[in-house]
């Protein structure tokens, strides 16, 4: 796709060029955009306000980005790589069910703690109002690698009867869905502790509903 700007001498500032602190210009729009989508909202957001805050032209943005709700998409899908990586990363294939999800469980809410501005533009944003198609879930089943490791290490679950089969929907929610509603209220300010500090007690309460399903 052709922009509307072509080369550096018309960006005001070179689109390729980092700043003092080594930072490639992408990656300062987007951590601008990121804050002031969260703070105002997107909205209330315009390309100038990300100009300003990224120290970035006006010439620059649109060099790397087509529109603002391309750097919206941008931010989503990469942070949705960036959590799902992370998770996959908590898999051990060496490990059994029960000890990867806790360490499934424990990295979701210390990835939201780690990450809180970013987590907040994950879980609370309503992204279908401002992306136009359909918009990816990050804790959908999926086929990377996240998707192939845990798929994996569930169905070795069942077949050594450490859990009875169930629908992957409901697991899923299972899984996931604890973790996430405990994030979602942390984020909102509805939580008496942090998210690392709950990290055991909803790892216990996962592979408890999971084991609950046994035949």
């Amino acid at each position: 796709m052709t922009k509307d700007i072509n080369s550096s001498s018309d960006l005001g500032d070179s689109a390729d060029s980092k700043d003092s602190s080594g930072i490639h210009p992408r990656s300062r729009i987007l951590t601008a955009a990121l804050d002031l989508f969260v703070e105002q909202g997107y909205f209330n957001t315009n390309v100038p306000d990300i100009s300003k805050k990224s120290k970035c032209s006006v010439g620059s943005i649109y060099h790397h980005f087509l529109n603002k709700e391309e750097i919206a998409s941008s931010l989503y899908f990469d942070g949705i790589n960036q959590f799902r990586e992370a998770l996959s990363l908590s898999i051990n294939d060496s490990d059994n069910l029960e000890k990867n999800i806790r360490s499934m469980v424990k990295t979701f809410l210390m990835f939201a703690e780690t990450h809180p501005t970013l987590s907040q533009y994950l879980w609370l944003a309503r992204h279908n109002e401002f992306l136009t198609g359909k918009v990816g879930v990050p804790t959908t089943v999926g086929f990377d690698l996240l998707g192939r490791k845990l798929t994996k290490a569930i169905k070795g679950a069942i077949r050594k009867k450490e859990i009875s089969a169930v629908r992957a929907d409901i697991l899923w929610t299972i899984v996931f869905g604890v973790p996430l509603s405990y994030v979602r209220d942390w984020l909102d300010g509805h939580t008496s502790g942090t998210p690392s500090q709950a990290a055991d007690i909803l790892g216990s309460a996962c592979w408890g509903a999971l084991q609950s399903s046994k035949k």
